[in-house]
C-alpha cells in the first residue's frame, strides 16, 4: 500500500473534502460491464479520461473517484482490495463483468500490464491491443489484480480485467505528452486508438458470453 495513504473510504471522507480534494462520478448504463476509475484524477493521472471515454463508447455503466488536489494526491489511493466507496461497490456488483483502469509507475515504457480474473476478456483485450500496436504484458504479481476482494473482482461473475497503464502510456495520450489537470482535456488520436482497440475487444467479449448464455 502506498504510504500515508487512507485504509479505506471512511476514513478518507472524514479527513478530505469532497469536491474541494476529491469528487465522485457515476453515469448508469448498461450494466454488463463496469468501466472503473478508482484512482482517477490526478492521483493516477489520466485513467479517468480512458475510463470515461470507453464507457462512453461501449454506453456502459462507469464510475470515476478523482483526486482534485493540486498536489499530494497519493494521499487519497485507497488500494483495490479496499476500496469500499459505497456507489462503486454497488456499480462492480451488479455489473456480470468489470474494466478497471489504473496507471503503474514507469516513465520509460509505454506498456500496459493487463490482470484480473476474467481470462478470456483479458486475451481479447491483448489481441486487439497488440494488433493496435500497443505493447502489453502479463500483469507482475503486486499488479496482479487476482485477489477476490480486489473491486475488480467483485461483479456477479466474481471477475474482471484490470488495465495498469504506465505513466509514459498514460502522458502520450495527451498533447505535448503533458497529463496536468489542465492539459488533460488535450487529447491526441492515441488516446481514441487505444479506446478503439479495448472497445473492439469489449463487442468481441460480449457477443461471445451473449452466445454462451
Amino acid at each position: 500500500m502506498i504510504e500515508n495513504s487512507y485504509t479505506d473510504f471512511f476514513e478518507l471522507q472524514e479527513n478530505e473534502q469532497e469536491y474541494l480534494d476529491y469528487r465522485i462520478i457515476v453515469h448508469h448504463r448498461n450494466p454488463d460491464i463496469a468501466v472503473l476509475a478508482i484512482h482517477g484524477g490526478n492521483i493516477e493521472p489520466g485513467t479517468s479520461e480512458v475510463a470515461a471515454a470507453l464507457g462512453e463508447r461501449l454506453c456502459a455503466s462507469t464510475y470515476l473517484f478523482e483526486g482534485l488536489k493540486p498536489r499530494g494526491n497519493q494521499v487519497l489511493h485507497i488500494t483495490s482490495r479496499l476500496f469500499n466507496e459505497p456507489s462503486g461497490v454497488s456499480m462492480a456488483a451488479n455489473a456480470q463483468t468489470t474494466l478497471s483502469i489504473h496507471g503503474h509507475y514507469d516513465v520509460h515504457n509505454a506498456l500496459v500490464y493487463i490482470g484480473g480474473r476474467n481470462e478470456p476478456y483479458k486475451i481479447l483485450i491483448q489481441q486487439c491491443l497488440n494488433k493496435a500496436g500497443f505493447q502489453t504484458d502479463h500483469a507482475p504479481q503486486h499488479l496482479s489484480g487476482m485477489n477476490g476482494y480486489n473491486i475488480t473482482n467483485t461483479s456477479k461473475t466474481g471477475a474482471g480485467v484490470q488495465l495498469e497503464l504506465s505513466t509514459k502510456l498514460r502522458k502520450s495520450f495527451f498533447k505535448g505528452d503533458d497529463f496536468t489537470s489542465k492539459n488533460r482535456v488535450n487529447h491526441c488520436n492515441l488516446l481514441k486508438r487505444f479506446v478503439t482497440a479495448v472497445e473492439k475487444a469489449t463487442l468481441e467479449y460480449k457477443q461471445i458470453e451473449l452466445l454462451s448464455r
